[in-house]
């Protein structure tokens, strides 16, 4: 946002962001791109694909229709990796809860809901803001889930999308290069997610 600083002022001006949020600061100009969209890059075009918390926000056709534009724009023997909130990690820290454990820092935390909050699909409350606000959040809802994976659907998915030696990774055990350069330990480790990795076939 900061590099578009026309519409960081309209969106001051309404109120939709707060006058102190500048927003991320690039070195590079970022391509701002809906992902319901075909990939505006040419088949075989990109080495590496790395997405983190991304597909969840996408209904799982449209995170479909997304794996095969993946699938188009990666070269081939190109390596493609998803990290995604871990739901069996989700499920089990639930299924404790329920039969007694404590793994919540409060006993007063009720497990459903818990399990409720870690899933995301909506907020506790309806928006809050102006209208503008209010609109923008129920025309885009990019901030909610609507998919959750485990680790054998994704690779389900990333099969079904046409790649090949799919499987599960641990935290920077990967094919990509530099991968500790963008991959942040508290969007995998303690549950946080899951990382599966695979290739466009040649």
């Amino acid at each position: 946002m900061s590099n578009h600083t026309n519409i960081h002022k309209v969106l001051t001006a309404f109120g939709v962001i707060g006058k102190n949020n500048a927003g991320a600061r690039w070195n590079i100009r970022p391509l701002v791109h809906d992902l319901t969209k075909p990939l505006p890059f040419t088949e075989n075009a990109v080495s590496v694909i790395y997405g983190a918390h991304v597909l969840e926000h996408l209904y799982l056709a449209d995170a479909q229709r997304l794996l095969a534009e993946c699938k188009r724009v990666l070269a081939p023997d190109g390596v493609i990796r998803l990290v995604v909130p871990d739901l069996h990690s989700m499920v089990q820290t639930y299924l404790t809860m329920k039969n007694g454990g404590r793994p919540a820092p409060s006993e007063k935390v009720i497990a459903a809901d818990e399990l409720n909050e870690k899933l995301g699909f909506r907020s506790p409350a309806a928006p809050n803001g102006n209208v503008v606000f209010k609109f923008y959040s129920l025309w885009k809802d990019f901030h909610h889930h609507k998919w959750m994976y485990d680790s054998d659907s994704l690779v389900h998915y990333m099969e079904e999308a046409g790649f090949t030696l799919v499987s599960e990774k641990e935290y920077l055990q990967s094919a990509i290069p530099g991968i500790q350069e963008v991959e942040e330990a508290d969007r995998v480790l303690d549950g946080a997610g899951i990382c599966v990795e695979g290739k466009k076939p040649r």
